[in-house]
């Protein structure tokens, strides 16, 4: 073989995503304020394909790998007014966009997805949206994407991190409970098959570009599980070409590296691989006055790994498929007590730009997650010296749906039309093994079943007169429970399906009374169907045999809430909102014999409270931001349990405050303080928790262009708060912890 035969091929490979990269074009330039200072940190993008960057210390940005034709460039940042052009780009060309913006919003500056489900200004739609920008991501001192939405106070989080206890972790908004909240990542649901738990580590920090909040019912939209709000995490963009890699590690031999790179393969095809782990970190949960010989630190290993194909011939269309693994490996404190969850997730999905025709979504998915989860039980319960394996359970679940929505503007008299529908299956069983004090088998149950959730959704936006804008929406949902059964020592039960449906419309409008203060509200119905564990699930906890229940009816939601924007300088904004909302048909355990519960319909509760943020910038280099939550959520009725009339939902913080302070420059980089407060609290069981004070820290320095250096750290005073208490045991929240990391990237 000649010398040529031999290097062709090799050549070949080199040149083809050189060549292949060659036929798109580019967009760069630099973005500035009115007075010509450079921006850092502006967001700019397209949204077809999918591209966006993020303008360095000098204003200068590039948006890479587009192809041919005319794009909309939207260019965003932190208290500056909201820019979109207009650009034609050119194959082989780097089109120049040079953006000045002048001064805006120090709140809520870009265009947001999750409200209408189509871009929108932010500051127009009628809903209270909060937004953590990809500089907020960037520069927050959270470890985990859990701990990024701890800045924004109308999120009830578990005071654990994700980095101890379960694998899968709760979240609500506004104190609708629990498991009542959709958590989407690029539109895909978060929430499991099986219990709606949410795995945080699907959504590595590392991929994450910006989070939208959508708080208050969102079931027009988005159907199922809306009751509380929407959490929408959002991908950063891969082009090829591009490639981002970070290296940190700290406190309690925590590492953690992330690398993700865009591969051109050939004209109009694009690959993009990412890969995240993490592993230790973790600590002594129990209290030093209540651990034993038998509590140790809590380890955490974890791994994701995507791959994704794109095909985008052109500004019109794009089409993606995708591959996800991820598995979570932990020890929860105690030998004998760990789970491991292990996910295998296939997508894809395609957008198309019919300008007259409207533009089209379409979204899929399949996924196989299975859960193995080992008990204990730690004696005696002061001295903690022994423990014994109590049970054993293995939950395999699979799910697959898809989306398709459409959207125009301009149409029978609308500023824009939405319609859409979607699917959703999910089936899942728990095989669960309990064990005697000697280590025998005393129970072996199993059961199970599935659900097909389908729903139309339609939402027109009107903009009658100028500073007026309404949303009006509605859904109707259907879903069967269907196969569920239980497998005992009493042989085979099966439960008979069930059909139910539910319509939820919204109503919503801002007015902009001047360009100083924008009125917005809105009224809602929402709802949530009972998931699999609740219905299906039967187990046994401690003393107790938990039956199932696959009669539990949906249960639904009527909210309202009113709003204002006020900014009355460039250098202050001020926003605030008021809402209540009656949550009805909750289902809670109820004993209906000795030693025997089961999950019925028989919870009302209302919760009513109020939101402030204020924002300040009162010079260039340093923005300042102030947020209070307020939530009166209690149990206002209760068939089963008359004497929990008035108390307090549990998990649900009283009040929540949070005050950041970002102080940046190019010579000594950016500094961000976040001091953190939750008041009262407590236990599902409803024991008291105290109230408690964090600060947190994060320092970042730009090397040199695409390299930067971090450092944060975490419960800066070491302040020792509960998260748990449980039998006279005491848990513990998150120690000081520090850690620092290389990023390096290009965009």
């Amino acid at each position: 073989m000649t010398f040529c035969a031999r290097t062709l091929p090799l050549l070949s490979l080199v040149l083809l995503p050189a060549l292949a990269a060659a036929q798109a074009g580019s967009v760069a330039g630099t973005i500035s304020r009115a007075d010509g200072s450079p921006i850092d940190g502006a967001r700019i993008s397209v949204e077809l394909p999918a591209r966006s960057a993020t303008s360095d210390q000098t204003g200068r940005y590039a948006l890479r790998s587009l192809p041919a034709g005319r794009y909309r460039v939207a260019v965003s940042a932190i208290g500056q007014r909201l820019a979109q052009r207009d650009v034609e780009v050119r194959a082989g060309q780097i089109t120049t966009l040079d953006v000045r913006l002048e001064n805006g919003p120090l709140m809520l500056s870009g265009i947001v997805t999750s409200a209408t489900r189509t871009p929108a200004e932010a500051s127009r739609v009628a809903a209270t949206v909060n937004v953590l920008s990809s500089e907020q991501v960037r520069t927050s001192p959270a470890r985990e994407s859990q701990d990024l939405l701890r800045e924004i106070p109308g999120v009830e989080l578990a005071r654990t991190s994700s980095l101890v206890g379960g694998s899968a972790q709760i979240v609500s908004i506004r104190g609708v409970d629990e498991g009542r909240t959709a958590v989407l990542f690029d539109g895909i649901p978060v929430n499991d098959a099986w219990g709606e738990w949410i795995d945080w580590g699907r959504v590595p920090k590392s991929l994450v570009e910006r989070v939208e909040v959508l708080e208050g019912g969102g079931s027009n939209l988005y159907g199922n599980g809306a009751m509380g709000g929407v959490i929408s995490f959002f991908a950063k963009p891969i082009a090829p070409g591009s490639y981002q890699l970070q290296l940190d590690g700290g406190s309690r031999d925590a590492k953690h590296a992330s690398a993700s790179v865009g591969v051109p393969l050939a004209r109009s095809l694009n690959a993009m691989l990412s890969g995240d782990y993490l592993d230790g970190g973790g600590y002594v949960m129990i209290a030093p006055g209540n651990a034993g010989p038998v509590d140790h630190r809590s380890q955490i290993s974890s791994r994701n790994g995507t791959g994704r194909l794109e095909y985008a011939p052109s500004r019109h269309l794009s089409t993606f498929v995708s591959g996800n693994f991820y598995n979570d490996n932990r020890d929860l404190g105690t030998a004998l007590a760990h789970t491991n969850r292990d996910d295998r997730r296939l997508t894809f999905g395609a957008d198309l730009d019919g300008a007259s025709y409207g533009a089209f979504n379409l979204r899929g998915w399949n996924g196989v997650l299975v859960e193995d989860q080992w008990a204990s039980a730690v004696t005696p319960t002061v001295g903690r010296t022994a423990e014994r394996q109590t049970s054993w359970q293995h939950i395999p679940t699979h799910e697959w749906g898809a989306s398709l929505q459409w959207a125009r503007s301009d149409i029978l008299g609308l500023h824009t039309l939405l319609a859409g529908a979607d699917v959703r299956k999910m089936t899942g069983n728990v095989a669960e093994e309990d064990y005697a004090a000697n280590g025998s088998v005393s129970a072996n149950i199993q059961s199970g079943g599935s659900q097909l959730l389908t729903g139309a959704f339609v939402q027109g936006i009107l903009a009658p007169i100028e500073p007026l804008r309404i949303e009006i929406g509605g859904r109707y949902d259907r879903w069967g429970n269907n196969d569920g059964f239980a497998i005992d020592a009493g042989g085979r039960t099966p439960y008979p399906d069930a059909t139910y449906d539910h319509f939820s419309p919204r109503v919503g409008a801002t007015y902009h009374l001047s360009s100083l203060l924008t009125l917005r509200g809105a009224v809602y119905d929402a709802f949530r169907a009972p998931n699999l564990a609740e219905m299906y699930r039967k187990f046994v906890s401690g003393a107790n045999t938990n039956l199932p229940n696959p009669a539990l009816r949906p249960e639904s939601a009527r909210g309202q809430e009113v709003g204002f924007d006020l900014q009355p300088a460039a250098w202050m904004q001020l926003r605030g909102t008021y809402y209540s909302a009656i949550y009805s048909d909750f289902n809670s355990f109820v004993t209906i014999s000795p030693g025997t519960r089961q999950r019925q319909n028989v919870q009302r509760s209302r919760s009513t409270g109020g939101e402030a943020y204020l924002a300040l910038r009162p010079v260039d280099e340093l923005l300042l931001s102030a947020s209070v939550n307020y939530d009166h959520a209690v149990v206002v009725a209760n068939d089963a349990n008359p004497s929990s009339v008035g108390s307090y939902i549990g998990r649900v913080p009283q009040q929540r405050q949070v005050i950041r302070a970002t102080y940046s420059t190019p010579v000594l980089g950016s500094l961000t303080a976040l001091w953190r407060h939750e008041g009262k609290n407590s236990t599902f069981n409803g024991t008291q928790l105290d109230p408690f004070t964090v600060v947190d820290a994060n320092y970042t320095r730009d090397l040199t262009r695409g390299m930067s250096v971090f450092a944060s750290m975490e419960n800066v005073g070491d302040v020792k708060y509960q998260v748990n208490v449980s039998g006279g045991i005491v848990s513990l929240g998150l120690p000081r912890t520090v850690r620092v990391g290389l990023r390096a990237g290009r965009e």
